[in-house]
């Protein structure tokens, strides 16, 4: 029998599909595309953390390279992990899972999208520019925004559907995508759209010195939120792992045993 995410079986059983052979091939890209892309992100975040909270260094040479490298991996491999598991929830039968990956996998490009282009969403200093950006935003540097959201949303959406599953176990369905949706929310709330609510509509054409004063607002001037990327981003990993475990792609076992035999049954 394959071994496939208990949670995405159980969903495909409830809708009367049974059990379906998915190509362990897609299985293995979806894990592992989201773990490396969760270990991505701890890195890219905890390089941001190291510079801007702590000091340690400064945002140049080597520390730059390193966080636009794997902001951009983080993005590439979010949107291949969301696209493969878009293709498993079709092959499954869940029309739901399906979408919430696609919405994931959007997210995964306009993460992608700003570390190619080297985007800083600081620069976002109210939702004006979230909005709408301009000369002083450029696409790259709002893109975060927009890849958070789709996380969100999605996430949200998922917890929703495994509510009621049972959480006794840390490999489990409802705890993967849990962590999923802590990293998803703790990110998106703490470290993106709250400091920019803060600002509201202030507009760059409202500073005498735009280049020295955005570097006052909230979302540049609140270095604590890098830490909290930092742990939204080990949430994120975790969920990868949770998923991974189910999928035995660790060769220690996968999901619940029995779950499995009643649903092969």
């Amino acid at each position: 029998d394959h071994p496939a995410c208990s949670s995405l079986r159980a969903e495909a059983a409830r809708m009367g599909t049974g059990d379906v052979a998915v190509p362990r091939a897609l299985v293995l890209l979806a894990d592992w595309s989201n773990i490396f892309a969760g270990i991505s992100l701890v890195i890219a975040f905890a390089t941001i953390a190291g510079a801007f909270t702590f000091e340690a260094y400064k945002m140049v040479g080597a520390a730059h390279s390193i966080t636009q490298v794997t902001m951009t991996a983080e993005g590439v491999l979010w949107a291949v992990g969301a696209a493969a598991l878009a293709r498993r929830s079709i092959i499954e039968g869940n029309a739901v899972g399906a979408v919430q990956q696609t919405i994931i996998c959007f997210g995964g490009i306009f993460f992608a999208i700003s570390g190619l282009g080297d985007g800083n969403p600081g620069k976002v200093i109210s939702l004006r520019y979230a909005l709408a950006p301009d000369t002083h935003v450029l696409f790259a540097d709002a893109c975060p925004y927009y890849g958070i959201t789709c996380f969100m949303v999605a996430t949200a959406w998922g917890l929703s559907g495994v509510w009621g599953l049972d959480r006794s176990k840390l490999a489990s369905p409802f705890w993967g995508v849990a962590f999923f949706f802590m990293g998803a929310w703790t990110i998106g709330v703490i470290s993106l759209w709250g400091p920019t609510f803060v600002d509201g509509f202030m507009r760059y054409e409202d500073m005498a010195d735009p280049d020295t004063e955005m570097y006052k607002q909230p979302t540049f001037a609140y270095k604590w939120t890098h830490v909290f990327q930092v742990v939204g981003a080990i949430f994120l990993l975790i969920g990868g792992l949770i998923f991974g475990q189910l999928d035995n792609i660790f060769g220690c076992g996968g999901g619940d045993d029995e779950e499995e035999s009643d649903l092969e049954d």
